[in-house]
């Protein structure tokens, strides 16, 4: 989510927030609020600190004016299905992919959520594309053009390339890497996994950190 000081997206803009929620938005950003994005989720706001008084929800879009009612008055916001909505997201489309291959479904970590949440913001406020350490998928995708089931889609057809062996001869193409999103996605002996969403650049990036790491050489990935 985005909040930004004029209408049309226009003004001192918070950049994406982390802090998913604010009883009190700042006395830079206290009634000074005219336009929203909404990545992901839906969002309730106040016209007074601690959540109280009048409010509003939004769903994931881009709204350039608030209205009149609302415009310079949010003094705190918080989200009403994000974390829960996008977590359970995250879960399905991993453990599909794992029940296909009979290995156990994955957990949720609030702790890997946190540190790829963190690389997630890095890289959209960077515009690089790169990884932070092992144990870790990324997907890029247009704004609004992918669900974030569609982001793991993206590791997960790697699938059409892999065979079955031991790590790293795992690949028809005789590329491990070609299959190692999807190795990540499956390995056996991975049971917990966070995400994390930003955008940036028009695009919106998904990093995925796992625990215990996946693509050990030598071990065979289910």
């Amino acid at each position: 989510m985005e909040i930004f000081s004029d209408a049309n997206f226009a003004g001192a803009a918070s950049g994406v927030l982390t802090d998913l929620t604010s009883a009190y938005v700042g006395d830079f950003w206290n009634d000074k609020i005219s336009s929203i994005k909404v990545y992901s989720g839906t969002w309730q706001f106040f016209e007074h600190t601690n959540f109280q008084g009048r409010n509003f929800q939004l769903q994931a879009g881009e709204y350039s004016y608030v209205g009149d009612a609302f415009n310079d008055t949010i003094s705190s916001f918080r989200p009403i299905t994000e974390t829960s909505s996008f977590a359970e997201e995250i879960l399905n489309a991993h453990n599909k992919y794992r029940a296909e291959v009979g290995v156990q479904p994955l957990q949720w970590s609030n702790d890997l959520a946190a540190s790829a949440q963190q690389w997630a913001n890095h890289l959209a406020q960077t515009g690089k594309f790169e990884h932070s350490r092992s144990g870790e998928n990324l997907a890029l995708g247009t704004t609004g053009a992918f669900s974030v089931t569609q982001l793991v889609d993206m590791w997960g057809n790697e699938k059409q390339h892999f065979r079955n062996g031991t790590f790293p001869n795992v690949s028809s193409t005789g590329k491990w890497q070609d299959v190692g999103h999807y190795t990540q996605v499956v390995w056996r002996n991975t049971t917990f996994v966070g995400g994390g969403l930003a955008r940036g650049n028009g695009n919106n990036i998904l990093v995925c950190h796992y625990n215990p790491v996946g693509n050990f050489s030598g071990q065979p990935v289910f």
